[in-house]
């Protein structure tokens, strides 16, 4: 949906979710640089989230190596700030989790899905605290795989409205450097305390739509659509929105980032952009050059939804496009199936 006529057709990721509102500390905190320097990943400000009841000192005993968490306890008041109970210093030969409470929502479908979570992050050595989205007051909104991986690997199968304890090793976290700066050594086992609260979608989900005729036609192979659009098929005048799949999910507002499948075509049938074989795309119109026809066309569509936007070429290319090439004024179409929503701050 990117507007990048002289480069790459519609879309390409244009937000870094850390910019989202709310999607600040963690993303910091998380970062998958394992301590390293990094422009995009800059070090974690633990000042900022310091708790009075918090343990600071570094025990001077062994850490015990749990094999499961059926030691830790942690509330469950949905809601509500967790409280946690745990042997510290411990720490975990691999990485696992616990289910504190079994959500009914759907499942976070991949290691690079989008999720809006409430968290609490202890070091397993010393019990400290290092970063809280309850202290730092507001959920947050970010894709998995700009996080640690061990942070995924708790998150990825748990249901919406799920409260995980995930202990995370030391090669899930932060080695060979650790995170200095917020306490953590390098070797120490990380604990999270993660309320799932909405993730991006595995794909559309919804009730089918009869389309009229006069439109192309859309199949689908593995979950992945394919546009064909008849020889005999006048281009379109205006922009065309047509649900193939009918969503009952918030929908998409004008302001909205929109994280997002999409398959697009030239009128003459040639497919120039297919993203299913990567992650899903997030796109907004202040956080970079979105192609406003199209994102335009699909505001007031809901969660869930799968929409063919017909462009003409006054609205799709009016100046062509130069990888790949296309010439002024031609005319497109596209499915989009839409994952998830959220507001967005630029």
């Amino acid at each position: 949906m990117h507007d990048d006529r002289n480069h790459s057709g519609f879309k390409s990721r244009t937000i870094r979710m850390g910019a989202i509102a709310g999607a600040l500390a963690l993303a910091l905190a998380l970062s998958a640089c394992g301590g390293g320097d990094s422009d995009e990943s800059p070090s974690p400000t633990p000042s900022e989230v310091t708790s009075s009841d918090t343990p600071s000192a570094t025990p001077t005993v062994e850490p015990e190596t749990l094999t499961d968490l059926s030691a830790i306890s942690v509330s469950d008041d949905w809601g509500t700030e967790p409280t946690i109970d745990a042997p510290y210093p411990f720490e975990v030969d691999e990485t696992m989790s616990k289910v504190i409470i079994e959500g009914d929502g759907t499942e976070v479908p991949s290691d690079t899905a989008t999720v809006n979570l409430h968290y609490v992050g202890m070091n397993a050595r010393s019990g400290a605290l290092f970063d809280s989205s309850w202290i730092n007051g507001a959920a947050t909104t970010f894709p998995l795989n700009q996080l640690i991986p061990g942070f995924a690997k708790g998150v990825v199968g748990q249901k919406v409205g799920s409260r995980v304890a995930i202990a995370i090793t030391s090669s899930d976290g932060y080695d060979p450097n650790g995170q200095i700066d917020a306490g953590i050594n390098p070797g120490d086992t990380l604990l999270f305390i993660v309320d799932i609260l909405d993730s991006e979608l595995a794909g559309p989900e919804g009730e089918p739509v009869a389309v009229p005729d006069g439109l192309p036609s859309v199949s689908e192979t593995d979950g992945v659509p394919a546009i064909t659009i008849p020889a005999d098929l006048a281009e379109p005048t205006s922009v065309g929105v047509q649900p193939l799949i009918q969503g009952s999910g918030r929908a998409l507002e004008a302001t909205d980032a929109l994280t997002s499948h999409a398959v697009c075509s030239t009128w003459d049938g040639t497919e120039y952009y297919n993203d299913y074989g990567s992650a899903a795309v997030t796109d907004a119109v202040d956080g970079g050059a979105v192609h406003q026809a199209l994102f335009n066309a699909l505001v007031g569509q809901q969660l869930g939804s799968r929409v063919l936007v017909t462009l003409p070429g006054d609205q799709a290319y009016p100046n062509g496009n130069k990888t790949p090439s296309m010439a002024p004024n031609t005319a497109a179409a596209c499915v989009v199936d839409i994952l998830f929503t959220q507001s967005y701050s630029g």
